[in-house]
């Protein structure tokens, strides 16, 4: 085995105690911050696991990701900035004596993408380091002469798909060969990919099928049949008591259907030249028909090659089917997951992922107060009732303990978003966040309170399809008890630990995120928070205690229902409308008496935005152009005016 001196003998790789020197350096006299004795241990521990990666993908030894846990505010974004920053600068210095090593970045957005690229250059001193990404304006075959890429978590894993591909081609090479070290920034988005027909969605995309495009295609169209009447003789099987039930296994489709196998692409090909004007209603149009059509389409073609179960979520029947989208192949990387002791993905992962040991005491938060009260109904379903009402008494109970100084977040469902910023908050400085779309942001960093109202509860069929994803279709058997390692329903497990993941990663968006003394200590912070008033939220509790030692939780006695309070709306609604268009879905179409509804307009207030909205000057109508809104105006007798979020090309 080649040691690590025979190593920097022959690459030119970045001494760890060199990192943890201008990591210190960096951080107390660029940043101003403190270091301590435990930060800098931590800082030590990612140089070494940097330089023992690279070592790793040089001899082949060892393909396994190893996931670093440095804590939120440890530095783990800049570590990895400043030693990409190190090693390209290392790189050239040791030009034509030592074999260069380049890195690639691995982030969750396209704006992160731009400004790590940005901070690697000036740490560099040079132009070492560039994003790339669909908004980008480098040239695919140019991002190779780079020492450092820097690309989002959604790329990285489209290029994984396949390693045969060009995509991963241009990440992985280089100039100096093969880059050697990939550092992923917070746990990997979308490394499962899920797919799911319902009843309701074959019977749609069926009826939108011209008679001349189902006479070419008649095996795919029947396949599509096929699946239909499979979930209608499930459904109402007198056998069917809403238990998840596997259909069939690899392979298998053909048999239990009936059907003979169709390639789905040239079917989705025809589809795409249909012109779908004559089922235009309200709430559609013509691109969101369209890609409903096609998203089925391809969930069908997925269900016919792979796996499928059945279930029942309420009304909804659907077959639903999941694959890892990241080859196990993929070389080592480095993961900084600041909750990875909570994300079950890595117990999944078993021998393919290691959890590296990071010493303790880098981050206390004796500073933070948790309040804390327990409810029923804190999921969308019910807030979807009753978030008005419960919103307004969430502003009395915060404006009787807060005082108007403050400065809050808050997060909420994305689709109570706009809801919540139509009310007047009494506080110097409120922003607003939604679950799915806050993890790594920087955006509140100087907020000093954090309201978390609404709970990112996930169906059964999410857990379901990722633990088949890793760890192989599962039979009826556990589908009904589903244990695994000595949990008893790891569903519900993993469930409640995604919950925990999310709930850290908010609660970190505020101040307590900032080291300000050497005990690694924070600004006072205050977070309020609802949690179910059951088993789920204990353990909620309890995995945020780990997470955030010495935090102080309080009970907080705020009742969700109770007497209708009565709280002032903000005078305009534009921005809440900008937040509504911003959060629906590219294709979909959102009628203007439903925007009257969601904005809580009265008729006056619509006529308004009515004039806004014709107005192509107006501040707000330019905005809705930059979201690739279209406001369309209906004309004549019952016509319908609506606005639609261009479908992303």
């Amino acid at each position: 085995m080649t040691t690590v001196i025979g190593m920097h003998e022959q690459y030119a790789l970045v001494p760890p105690l060199e990192f943890v020197s201008a990591m210190t350096d960096h951080w107390t006299q660029t940043l101003r911050m403190p270091s301590s004795s435990p930060l800098r241990s931590l800082w030590q521990k990612m140089g070494n696991v940097f330089e023992r990666t690279i070592i790793d993908n040089i001899s082949e030894c060892d393909a396994r990701w190893k996931v670093l846990q440095p804590p939120t505010g440890s530095g783990k974004t800049q570590g990895a900035c400043l030693y990409s920053a190190m090693q390209a600068k290392r790189n050239r210095d040791a030009l034509g004596n030592l074999k260069p090593v380049g890195v690639l970045l691995v982030t969750r957005l396209i704006k992160q993408a731009d400004d790590l690229a940005a901070q690697v250059n000036v740490m560099a001193g040079a132009n070492v380091a560039v994003a790339h990404h669909s908004k980008s304006e480098t040239d695919a075959d140019d991002i190779g002469r780079y020492d450092v890429l820097v690309v989002t978590h959604q790329a990285f894993v489209n290029a994984a798909e396949t390693l045969a591909g060009a995509s991963w081609s241009r990440l992985v090479q280089w100039k100096g060969g093969h880059r050697l070290l990939t550092i992923v920034d917070e746990a990997l988005a979308n490394v499962v990919e899920e797919n799911k027909v319902t009843l309701e969605s074959l019977q749609f995309v069926l009826g939108c099928v011209p008679f001349d495009v189902a006479q070419a295609f008649p095996d795919q169209v029947r396949l599509v049949e096929a699946l239909k009447d499979a979930l209608v003789q499930q459904a109402q099987s007198d056998t069917n008591d809403g238990t998840a039930k596997l259909m069939w296994r690899d392979g298998g489709a053909s048999e239990v259907l009936n059907a003979a196998p169709a390639a789905m692409k040239p079917l989705r090909e025809a589809m795409r030249k249909v012109k779908y004007d004559r089922r235009i209603r309200e709430g559609n149009t013509k691109r969101n028909i369209a890609k409903l059509v096609e998203d089925t389409l391809a969930s069908v073609q997925a269900l016919a090659d792979r796996w499928a179960y059945y279930t029942r979520i309420g009304k909804d029947h659907s077959l639903n089917s999941s694959t890892l989208t990241v080859s196990y192949a993929v070389p080592g990387a480095v993961v900084l997951d600041a909750t990875a002791s909570q994300n079950f993905l890595w117990e999944l992962f078993q021998g393919r992922a290691q959890i590296e040991p990071v010493c303790a005491g880098a981050r206390n938060y004796r500073n933070v107060t948790l309040h804390v009260a327990r409810a029923k109904g804190v999921g969308k379903t019910t807030m979807e009732k009753t978030f008005a009402a419960r919103y307004a008494r969430l502003l009395e109970a915060l404006e009787a303990q807060l005082g108007s100084d403050r400065s809050v977040f808050v997060c909420v469902h994305k689709d109570y978003e706009h809801s919540a910023e139509r009310f007047k908050h009494p506080f110097k400085r409120v922003g607003f966040g939604h679950w799915g779309a806050v993890d790594g942001r920087n955006d509140w960093k100087d907020y000093d309170t954090a309201v978390l109202f609404g709970l990112p509860y996930r169906d059964l069929i999410w857990p379901t399809n990722v633990f088949f994803a890793l760890q192989g279709v599962q039979d009826d058997v556990w589908l009904k008890t589903p244990t695994w390692k000595g949990y008893t329903n790891v569903r519900r497990l993993m469930q409640q630990r995604q919950m925990s993941v999310e709930i850290i990663q908010a609660i970190n968006r505020i101040r307590c995120r900032k080291v300000v003394d050497e005990d690694g200590g924070c600004d006072p912070a205050d977070v309020f928070i609802v949690l179910p008033a059951d088993s789920m939220g204990d353990a909620i509790l309890t995995d945020i205690k780990a997470d955030m030692p010495d935090i102080e939780v309080v009970p907080w006695s705020f009742e969700m229902d109770g007497p209708k309070v009565r709280r002032p709306r903000e005078g305009s609604s534009h921005q809440p409308l900008l937040t509504l268009m911003r959060n629906t879905e590219p294709g979909e179409s959102v009628p203007l008496s439903t925007i009257q509804r969601e904005l809580a307009l009265k008729p006056a207030g619509l006529s308004k935005l009515r004039e806004v909205l014709r107005n192509d000057t107006h501040a707000t109508s330019k905005a809705l152009v930059e979201l690739g809104v279209k406001y369309v105006s209906g004309r004549g007798p019952g016509a319908k005016s609506f606005l639609v979020k261009q479908q992303v090309a």
